[in-house]
């Protein structure tokens, strides 16, 4: 247990000091999110790769927490995230984002969610800003985390295609 708070404590505070230093990523998940989208497309960009944003309640939304504890971690989803550029969009009720971090995720939110639920994940084309695909939602009930795997492949498939 005390690993865990450890764990939880030593994220906490890599993400706040990753924002106050300006470093625009972040760890979410066991993968690195990117926090601003700009930055996301330059590098997806320069990498050739669509962008995955995710937009999620961290704090509050079971669904959200259970994508980010089973999805996530997962060797697979791993591998196939290695082929897009992440942005991670997040509207906590618990804790407190900087009013930059809040302002770019409602921009991204009504840019690209079209008042779908929480959590969804939007694939990105960098060269148009169009929607490549989108899933929405997390079974945490089934436990299946084909979806998404399936989401991620259709994705980089249909990217490389263009």
């Amino acid at each position: 247990m005390r690993s865990i708070w450890i764990t939880a404590v030593m994220t906490f505070f890599m993400a706040k000091f990753s924002v106050m230093t300006g470093q625009e990523t972040v760890e979410y998940g066991g993968l690195t999110w990117y926090l601003n989208y700009e930055e996301a497309k330059k590098v997806a960009q320069a990498e050739n790769k669509p962008i995955i944003i995710l937009f999620t309640g961290s704090d509050w939304c079971p669904p959200c927490r259970a994508l980010r504890k089973e999805v996530f971690p997962n060797r697979i989803f791993k591998q196939e995230a290695k082929n897009v550029i992440l942005v991670l969009a997040d509207f906590p009720k618990r804790k407190q984002l900087p009013v930059d971090q809040r302002q770019r995720n409602r921009q991204l939110a009504a840019t690209f969610l079209g008042g779908r639920g929480l959590p969804t994940m939007v694939a990105v084309d960098w060269h148009d800003d169009s929607v490549i695909r989108t899933i929405t939602g997390y079974n945490f009930y089934r436990h299946d985390i084909n979806p998404h795997i399936e989401f991620m492949r259709f994705v980089i498939k249909k990217f490389k295609g263009n």
